[in-house]
């Protein structure tokens, strides 16, 4: 897996893309939890230059985040593709940045399980990644 941007791809908006927040509220009416962060994590706007966009996604992510148990967080983790364990990393980095908004102990949980998953490489990647959330 390779993180390497091509620069003439950094101001095409046809590329942005950005969870529907209406889509994420049915997920979460129906108590998907796991379903609603992955929705989230595959329209990540990871190409946005929008600073609402990242923000409101941040938020749809991290409050799912908050949704699941403390018990199920392996298995959620291990239910979301590979590529996108980057970007939930991503998100849990996001979170530390507001840590009155977000339970610390749960994104330390979440920093623990996810770093379990997918090795260190993850947070090499995530902290050289341009492309934030």
């Amino acid at each position: 897996m390779t993180n390497q941007i091509d620069d003439k791809d950094d101001d095409l908006s046809a590329n942005v893309v950005e969870p529907d927040e209406n889509e994420w509220k049915k997920f979460i009416d129906d108590m998907k939890y796991v379903r609603a962060l992955e929705y989230v994590l595959q329209n990540a706007p990871v190409r946005a230059k929008d600073p609402d966009k990242k923000k409101k996604a941040a938020h749809m992510a991290l409050s799912t985040m908050m949704k699941i148990k403390a018990t199920e967080i392996p298995n959620a983790i291990n239910s979301i593709p590979v590529p996108l364990r980057d970007t939930l990393m991503k998100y849990v980095y996001r979170g530390f940045e507001n840590p009155k908004d977000y339970s610390s102990s749960a994104l330390l949980t979440w920093h623990e399980k996810v770093l379990a998953a997918t090795g260190l490489g993850s947070i090499v990647r995530v902290l050289t990644d341009r492309r934030t959330v």
